[in-house]
């Protein structure tokens, strides 16, 4: 296997605990996932399993589109919050929280856009979409600070991923009843994260698939690779490694990070 699932995630799971009884109900020998949600949190997951696993570090840099609720802890006039929703729109400086898998150390993430969909009272409905690693929990209270009243995240659904739409998505109990066609195939979901492609010759397969690095004489063609970012190697449609772009100066193109079994 060497699929992705869209999941749907209820609340009251962890990411951990969606992975698990997905791989139990597809029976997969492996499975992890591209981004955590709080286990209050719902929404679209990426689920990889088996050789798509070895995809995760690709699929986990997306950026990411969520709804939910700020609660403010007195009440505000509309201008107030759009004024302050404007001002952490663009490239913000955050802490992660307390309870984090990281070090917290200040970082820089991008806002793209952070809009005021309702307001009812002290409760207001709103759109964010980010960049990868953002915490949601971390800017509502952060904009509480701002506004000097405090604040805090009622409710959170992601609805996007990059190029993933959680209408695309299905729950566990849906998996349980519909195995088949709710899978997609890594060359399909690496397509829709704008993954670059080098395509190589058919005597550079094997090669390759042993580890060694992507050379000139190897390559068919390729798209507008740049250093440093990685790229996947393919051969007649199907990828067969990540590789991490090297200087095009040089002879070795691309350094070979991981490979994947054919099918």
């Amino acid at each position: 296997m060497k699929h992705v699932l869209l999941l749907d995630k209820p609340s009251n799971l962890t990411s951990m605990q969606c992975v698990t009884k997905a791989k139990s109900i597809l029976q997969a020998k492996k499975a992890g996932h591209a981004g955590t949600l709080d286990p209050k949190v719902t929404g679209l997951m990426l689920i990889a399993f088996d050789e798509a696993v070895k995809a995760i570090p690709v699929l986990m840099g997306l950026d990411k589109e969520y709804e939910g609720m700020i609660y403010f802890h007195k009440y505000l006039s509309l201008s107030e919050i759009k004024q302050a929703f404007k001002n952490f729109t663009g490239e913000i400086i955050q802490t992660p929280p307390v309870k984090s898998a990281v070090s917290r150390k200040p970082r820089k993430r991008k806002i793209y856009s952070l809009d005021l969909l309702k307001k009812e009272d002290k409760t207001v409905f709103f759109r964010v979409k980010c960049e990868a690693g953002t915490y949601i929990r971390k800017l509502c209270h952060d904009i509480g600070v701002f506004l000097g009243c405090g604040a805090h995240m009622k409710w959170l659904r992601r609805t996007k991923i990059n190029g993933f739409d959680i209408k695309e998505a299905v729950s566990l109990s849906a998996l349980k009843k519909r195995k088949e066609n709710v899978l997609i195939p890594l060359e399909n979901a690496l397509e829709r994260t704008g993954l670059k492609k080098i395509h190589i010759k058919e005597q550079s397969v094997n090669k390759i698939m042993n580890g060694a690095p992507v050379r000139k004489e190897d390559i068919e063609g390729t798209d507008n690779i740049k250093p440093n970012e990685f790229a996947g190697v393919y051969f007649s449609g199907k990828i067969i490694a990540l590789a991490k772009v090297l200087d095009r100066k040089s002879s070795t193109i691309a350094k070979t990070d991981r490979v994947f079994l054919l099918e």
